[in-house]
């Protein structure tokens, strides 16, 4: 898969138990960047982004000792989740890890993204459920995905789904419809790069003066691990979207696992990825991810990135004050 190397899928799956002998614990890895001539070719361009990493004036945190908050506030404060994860099932997916997947977000206090085809044995666990809002049989979930013209009350937060793109004509309109929120979705194509989308996005919501109100998810295949979610995060996403990474650690496209073996691993991933959020964000001097990291553009740094699109993203060049 593009982006995606040996090296990657292992560090997962050593966080899920799925390989390796301490799960849910983050593997000890650099802090710098991966590109040339360090470990791997970079692809995406978060890959040239490394994280500006806290001085004197903004001195670092040891999230071993001092409290480093992951949670996140989504649509207004309606929803509350324990980090800024959200975890997409494909329907093609057996009916034993969907089932893991949501009962390990209900669990962790994180949303899963259940799409139109959800079992319907799941209903109990609909404040875990973010879910396509043509589902009449799911009324309960936590909050509901919706193209632009099917948004309406429903009496829980919705999100106008839409491909990544370099600019949003229909942002006012959507809030006027009564959208919550806006759904990134790298599945549905498009040609602009998921990164360059959140940052525009995220900056034409705060000169709306719209910001605290609309929340922004982001991501899918593309998402492989927890320096991925940070570096969306910090150009604007409001919770990042996994689901290629999740297969991959609990081993999906290996042996296959029972329901509970999988739950365990999707809970011990969840439980990694946080901890390696809060190694990430201590080093920057970041205490609180909602109130710090979302958004903040200055705790990044590009390596030989063009200014087209340093500009776009709004990321100091590295070396640069």
């Amino acid at each position: 898969m593009r982006g995606w190397t040996s090296r990657r899928v292992k560090h997962l799956q050593e966080m899920a138990g799925t390989v390796g002998r301490q799960p849910a614990e983050p593997p000890i890895v650099s802090m710098g960047s991966i590109g040339p001539p360090h470990v791997e070719e970079p692809y995406f361009i978060r890959d040239r982004l490394v994280s500006d990493g806290a001085q004197v004036t903004r001195p670092s945190i040891d999230p071993y000792r001092e409290p480093v908050e992951t949670y996140v506030y989504l649509c207004g404060g309606k929803l509350r989740l324990s980090m800024p994860a959200v975890i997409k099932l494909s329907p093609d997916t057996p009916a034993e890890y969907q089932a893991a997947v949501v009962k390990a977000a209900y669990c962790m206090n994180v949303l899963a993204d259940v799409g139109a085809a959800p079992p319907a044995t799941l209903n109990r666990y609909g404040e875990a459920l973010l879910a396509d809002i043509s589902q009449a049989g799911l009324r309960e979930c936590a909050a509901y995905t919706a193209s632009l013209h099917e948004v309406r009350e429903v009496g829980r937060p919705v999100f106008v789904k839409a491909q990544p793109a370099e600019e949003y004509p229909w942002l006012g309109r959507a809030v006027e419809l009564g959208a919550s929120g806006v759904y990134l979705d790298e599945d549905l194509g498009g040609d602009v790069p998921v990164e360059v989308a959140v940052s525009v996005l995220d900056r034409e919501l705060r000169e709306l003066n719209l910001r605290n109100s609309v929340s922004v998810l982001a991501g899918g295949w593309s998402v492989r691990g927890s320096d991925d979610v940070y570096k969306l995060v910090a150009l604007g996403a409001d919770a990042v979207v996994l689901s290629k990474a999740v297969e991959h650690a609990v081993g999906l496209d290996g042996a296959r696992a029972g329901e509970g073996t999988l739950r365990e691993r999707v809970e011990n991933l969840l439980l990694g990825m946080q901890r390696e959020i809060k190694l990430l964000a201590g080093a920057a001097g970041v205490s609180n991810v909602f109130n710090t990291l979302v958004g903040s553009r200055e705790l990044l740094r590009a390596v030989e990135l063009d200014k087209r699109t340093r500009m776009m993203l709004g990321v100091k060049q590295a070396g640069v004050g």
